[in-house]
């Protein structure tokens, strides 16, 4: 049997692991990290401090677009960085590892040429792809939350005319003081309205969230494909991992499934009939707003049953949510 197989039968069973006993710390997950705290300071403003919803185990991070020297929001800046994350997102870490490897000398890049033009070619080029948002997402819990990237299904696609299935990723990171490893399967949602995209981000996530323990439950795909293609370059990080994996050892139990979600939507206060917007008039405008994108959170984390469960939530408003799809595709060179 494959190593990496979720076994189901007869196995050898490991001993439980101990929080000391486990091989996995805090201190491996940081170093998967590939953003720093401050990646997006340029990019992104934070409106008010983020807040711990008290009906629920979600919590709200709020930001907006930052204005350039021209008093315009960065849009097509924020898709151009974007785009400078494609091999990071969507190219497995070994592959990464052996263009470093394979390059003639210390100056050499065409092995990194070659997986950004591969990295390039697995996204969507469709005119309502989700995928910007997904690599924001991915983005952003790198850089505000210190979650790793620990699973991405881009290098599974056969096509550029379609999606893939399921959740958009999978981060973790790890609890030392209870012994447990925290995956957090990931959400993100552009759509006009804040209610619509709060929506429909719950409405995709909570069937991960809520497993029944069967083989049929729906983040057990997820949980298979992890399995079969974790690569960390790290060996013993990845051994230890994927004991938490093995559904039939204890340490099993020791896994805990939380949710990353980003909903990006249109919002009138950027523009402006009158005097042109200010970033502070911005900022002033959209934390009046923020409790009515609050009370849709808590609606829908309600009517989805997922009050116990540990969600991180971005809310990102933008000038278009349209306007930002298609900037983003222009900066990969599909539109």
């Amino acid at each position: 049997m494959n190593s990496r197989e979720m076994t189901s039968g007869t196995t050898t069973q490991s001993p439980p692991l101990t929080k000391t006993e486990s091989g996995l710390t805090f201190d491996a997950f940081l170093r998967l990290l590939r953003a720093k705290p401050e990646s997006l300071d340029a990019y992104l403003g934070e409106i008010g401090a983020s807040v711990a919803l008290p009906t629920s185990q979600t919590t709200v991070h709020c930001r907006y677009l930052k204005f350039d020297g021209t008093n315009t929001p960065r849009v097509k800046a924020l898709a151009d960085r974007l785009a400078r994350e494609l091999i990071n997102y969507a190219i497995p870490r070994s592959d990464i590892e052996k263009a470093h490897k394979k390059a003639d000398g210390p100056h050499d890049a065409k092995h990194f040429a070659a997986l950004y033009r591969k990295a390039n070619r697995l996204f969507a080029d469709i005119d309502k792809t989700g995928e910007g948002g997904e690599l924001l997402l991915y983005l952003m819990a790198e850089t505000y939350l210190r979650l790793p990237q620990l699973f991405c299904k881009m290098p599974l696609k056969t096509s550029s005319q379609m999606h893939y299935h399921g959740a958009d990723g999978i981060h973790g990171t790890f609890d030392p003081s209870s012994g447990s490893l925290a995956l957090y399967w990931g959400e993100s949602k552009l759509y006009a309205t804040p209610s619509s995209a709060i929506e429909a981000c719950f409405g995709s996530l909570a069937p991960f969230l809520l497993p029944d323990g069967s083989s049929t439950a729906p983040q057990n795909r997820d949980l298979q494909l992890l399995n079969d293609n974790l690569d960390l370059c790290d060996p013993q990080l990845e051994a230890a991992l994927l004991r938490y994996l093995d559904v039939d050892d204890p340490t099993f139990n020791k896994l805990t499934y939380r949710g990353l979600a980003l909903v990006g939507f249109d919002s009138e206060f950027y523009n402006s009939t009158g005097k042109p917007v200010t970033e502070a008039d911005l900022t002033v405008a959209l934390s009046k707003a923020v409790d009515s994108w609050h009370n849709s959170t808590s609606h829908y984390v309600t009517k989805h049953n997922i009050t116990s469960i540990g969600i991180e939530l971005f809310c990102l408003p933008f000038p278009s949510v349209e306007a930002f799809r298609a900037a983003f595709l222009e900066e990969l060179g599909i539109r």
